[in-house]
């Protein structure tokens, strides 16, 4: 988008939204929970319909739509944060979960907090902190980000991720942030959930282990209402996943060193989408290297698709692997060390394939009944939660097209 469009953009979004915030004398918003399912596939619904009782009966009372689309890549760090903040990686920074930072010359990985807590990473305006920036206290419970000051800023409750904690702990700790003095109750709280992940990479989505977490995963969403109701406690619900999940298998894995050289490139990351950075040579080289891959192809960043959003950014590595569903590449040295355990599902894949779509669930006083739509970009729901808490959105990549279908007037 050109500046000038996007300028416009930005200023028309800021005044559909500007009745958004309270203004004295008017009733406050209902506090929002925004839970997080890990990798909850949209149609985990039809293929578990005994294991979803609690999910179906807020898809018929509220509002939803059919799927949830991820940005690319489908990978847990990148759509966490686009969801809160309403832009694509390439805006926000985290390209992926685990990057390359050129101008730092540091490394990112999703998994260790020496990363995760350093604000250089996080750009753009997660929802907690646009709830605070305007006088409204928020919390969030293990969601990605919320563990690093973002414009100098907290969530006003959060905790270093540890999931350890049992979720009843964790379930009393939000009760406990709801029983606050009304001008220190959270508006907005961000739960994460994370079982339908680590049983759909270890067993695969077509498993019982799937199964028996959705069915986890839903009582835990029975839970919630249950504290809820028994405490007198009116909120609203924004329930989605991240991305989806496919199977994988140690038969379908791309050995880069087959291909390149690799002491004559820097990989950034790989699996179902791989980063390589020349350290001789061009990206252009690299990719003619890698014309015969099988079951994958070489881009470079220019000639992704443009639906990927991927421009801007030093940390986009020049030339990109997108492999085909359901197969990955790899470093012949990093398969050898984990081809015995290898997993039987993945995600990271296209957006556009149907086994990367999470869900999006939005249920309380200030969505309507019955509502379902079409499938949705995930950059779409930060506008959503600003309406719902009637705040300002800061600038995203996103419309209002879910406050539209799905907020009450």
């Amino acid at each position: 988008m050109k500046p000038s469009l996007r300028l416009f953009a930005v200023l028309l979004v800021a005044v559909l939204f500007n009745g958004c915030t309270t203004t004295p004398g008017a009733k406050p918003a209902p506090p929002l929970i925004l839970i997080s399912m890990d990798a909850f596939r949209w149609d985990y619904f039809t293929k578990y319909p005994e294991e979803t009782p609690h999910l179906r009966q807020l898809m018929r009372e509220g509002s939803s739509a059919r799927a949830l689309i991820p940005v690319y890549p489908s990978n847990t760090f990148p759509n966490h944060y686009s969801i809160v903040t309403g832009l694509y990686p390439a805006h926000h920074g985290i390209i992926n979960n685990e990057m390359f930072d050129p101008v730092t010359k540091s490394v990112f990985h999703y998994n260790r907090p020496a990363s995760v807590h350093e604000s250089q990473w996080w750009g753009g305006e997660p929802i907690w902190v646009t709830a605070i920036k305007q006088g409204r206290p928020s919390a969030a419970s293990f969601w990605v980000g919320s563990e690093a000051a973002i414009e100098g800023v907290y969530p006003t409750f959060w905790k270093h991720y540890d999931y350890t904690i049992p979720f009843e702990k964790r379930l009393d700790e939000l009760a406990g942030w709801l029983n606050q003095p009304a001008e220190q109750q959270p508006a907005v709280i961000c739960f994460y959930l994370e079982e339908t992940n680590s049983a759909g990479h270890k067993y695969g989505p077509d498993s019982k282990e799937v199964a028996a977490a959705v069915k986890l995963l839903d009582g835990r969403i029975g839970a919630i209402r249950d504290r809820l109701k028994a405490e007198g406690r009116t909120a609203n619900l924004v329930i989605v996943s991240d991305h989806g999940m496919t199977p994988i298998s140690r038969d379908r894995v791309i050995l880069l060193d087959d291909y390149l050289d690799l002491s004559s490139v820097q990989v950034d990351f790989f699996g179902p989408v791989t980063g390589l950075r020349p350290l001789e040579g061009s990206a252009e080289s690299i990719v003619r290297a890698l014309s015969a891959l099988p079951h994958a192809r070489a881009y470079l960043t220019q000639d992704l698709p443009a639906r990927f959003h991927l421009t801007g950014n030093d940390r986009i590595p020049p030339v990109w692997i997108m492999s085909d569903e359901g197969w990955e590449t790899d470093t012949r040295r990093h398969f050898a060390a984990v081809r015995e355990k290898y997993m039987h599902g993945d995600h990271g894949f296209d957006p556009a394939l149907d086994t990367m779509h999470g869900i999006l669930i939005a249920s309380g006083p200030s969505f309507k009944s019955g509502v379902v739509i079409d499938p949705v970009e995930n950059i779409h729901i930060y506008n959503l939660l600003c309406a719902a808490l009637r705040l300002s959105p800061a600038p995203n990549d996103g419309d209002d097209r879910l406050v539209r279908a799905f907020l009450r007037e």
